[in-house]
């Protein structure tokens, strides 16, 4: 399946650790269902998709700190969702006077088929991800023998970060009280509603690593 990044809004804010561990970060993992597209919903690991539907992913992470978006489709091809790295959006980032970054890190997108496990990695490190990313530059630049060898590279990378497998203390993703869009708590009688800068889960970590992994089932 290939995805196509449609828009990324960036608004810095303020974002606090909330006691979710030495790091965390919080997202909105939005789903339209093609058959109900006026609907708004939440998306969870698990959750069943089809081809047609779309999702929506924001993120607010301190600006201190370095996060990345991975997809990986149901045909086992990786790319990066975020940063934009054609947009150099680390400078972006170096920029704003304010210690968070609020971001749409994937636009509304719709998935095409094939079937299968379409797989985010949601990582938040203190440290550079750097090598990561440039690791995943080289794949989508590689010719076609090239990829499996680096798709091994890359699922290794990204399986040392995962607390689930090096048995770390995993965090479990809590969900917020209350939808905020940009750092502001929604107020009022639709304060339950989802808009499309929905922040509706914190993910904490330990070791200057929260990590989320959602697989979401394409059928």
């Amino acid at each position: 399946m290939k995805i196509i990044i449609i828009l990324l809004i960036c608004v810095p804010s303020l974002l606090a650790e909330d006691n979710a561990g030495d790091i965390s970060f919080k997202y909105g993992f939005l789903g339209q269902f093609k058959s109900n597209p006026d609907s708004t919903v939440l998306l969870s690991d698990s959750s069943v998709i089809h081809t047609g539907d779309r999702v929506r992913i924001n993120i607010g992470y301190l600006k201190e700190s370095n996060f990345l978006l991975i997809f990986k489709d149901s045909k086992g091809d990786f790319d990066i969702f975020y940063p934009d790295l054609a947009k150099k959006e680390s400078k972006q980032n170096d920029a704003t006077e304010q210690d968070t970054i609020y971001a749409t890190a994937l636009s509304w997108a719709a998935f095409s088929d094939p079937p299968g496990n379409e797989t985010f990695y949601l990582i938040n490190s203190k440290k550079s991800l750097t090598e990561l990313t440039n690791l995943i530059v080289r794949y989508k630049n590689a010719p076609d023998k090239a990829k499996g060898r680096l798709s091994n590279r890359i699922q290794a990378d990204i399986d040392s970060l995962d607390p689930n497998l090096k048995g770390d203390l995993a965090l479990i993703p809590s969900r917020l009280d209350k939808p905020m869009a940009g750092g502001v708590t929604f107020r009022g009688d639709d304060d339950e509603d989802l808009k499309d800068m929905s922040l509706t889960h914190i993910c904490g970590g330990s070791g200057g690593i929260a990590f989320q992994k959602i697989i979401l089932i394409h059928q």
